[in-house]
């Protein structure tokens, strides 16, 4: 699923299956697709927390699929690290009962590193490129505000990272 703002009032979004939009081009267009890390951000964590080396940087390119339930959730995993046009580069389950989620502010996910390894993607020069996808559950994605963040943004800032 993914975000989706509202016709009447834009501040205001529900998640909706993609199935649902991607053959209505008025509501497909209004899907929150996330942005690429911005560049401060993107500086900030090259040199806090990696060294000066660009190449730990992986989730310049992110996005986040947001699923009803944790059986779906599994599914889809099972097809992304099975799917051989896609190198799985680190997998990070924060779903885990041994996961410290005071290191996230209580965030949790199961966050996938990925690259397209094809013959489209070699083409394009991009089979080096790794982005970020992040599975979620729908419970938790609701649970995600702007205040939730800035208290991430806090934690994150005291640990340097």
């Amino acid at each position: 699923m993914f975000w989706m703002s509202s016709e009447a009032d834009p501040s205001i979004s529900s998640l909706v299956r993609w199935n649902e939009v991607k053959g209505d081009p008025e509501r497909a267009r209004r899907v929150k697709w996330t942005s690429m890390k911005r560049h401060g951000r993107t500086f900030e964590k090259l040199f806090r927390a990696y060294e000066n080396k660009p190449s730990r940087l992986l989730d310049v390119s992110r996005h986040t699929l947001v699923f009803e339930n944790m059986t779906t959730l599994t599914n889809c995993l099972g097809i992304i690290v099975t799917d051989d046009n896609v190198r799985v580069e680190r997998l990070k389950n924060r779903l885990s009962t041994s996961y410290n989620s005071d290191e996230t502010a209580g965030y949790r996910d199961v966050c996938i590193n990925l690259r397209l390894v094809n013959k489209t993607a070699t083409g394009l020069c991009v089979e080096l490129h790794v982005c970020e996808v992040q599975l979620l559950v729908k419970s938790f994605a609701q649970l995600k505000t702007a205040e939730g963040h800035k208290r991430y943004v806090i934690a994150r800032n005291r640990s340097a990272r």
